[in-house]
């Protein structure tokens, strides 16, 4: 049961991770575009359905949980950007306390939002599954 959860925390932190990835790649090539903005501010909510959709258990939790990763990719990314001498709207440890701060926050909110859909999504399929 254990593994089954962790393989479903993990695809929703590989989402999380591919949608910072190609928003980074994106900014260092100056493709800016206000779709990849949405991906990215929709990617909590995305991970946390999916997780807690295939989770075992603790299905809400599971989904929440992916406040934290997204809070991690903004500041590590944001960091990686500076770093390679590009301008960014919250530069240093001060920047990053309170991007880390704001992500937790918008994050655990999608989190929470995408956790609980994906809850009510996968007791609707074993509903099906139990009556079909």
């Amino acid at each position: 049961m254990r593994r089954s959860m962790l393989n479903a925390w993990l695809i929703g932190v590989g989402i999380l991770a591919v949608a910072y990835l190609v928003w980074f790649f994106a900014l260092l090539a100056k493709l800016f575009s206000g779709s990849l903005v949405i991906l990215l501010w929709l990617a909590p909510f995305i991970a946390a359905l999916i997780s807690s959709y295939l989770g075992p258990s603790k299905k809400v939790l599971l989904g929440i949980s992916m406040a934290i990763p997204t809070a991690i990719f903004a500041i590590a990314f944001n960091a990686g950007y500076q770093l390679l001498g590009n301008a960014v709207d919250f530069p240093g440890l001060k920047g990053t306390l309170i991007l880390f701060v704001v992500t937790v926050i918008y994050g655990g909110i999608l989190s929470l939002i995408g956790g609980v859909i994906g809850y009510f999504l996968s007791k609707q399929r074993s509903k099906g599954m139990s009556t079909g």
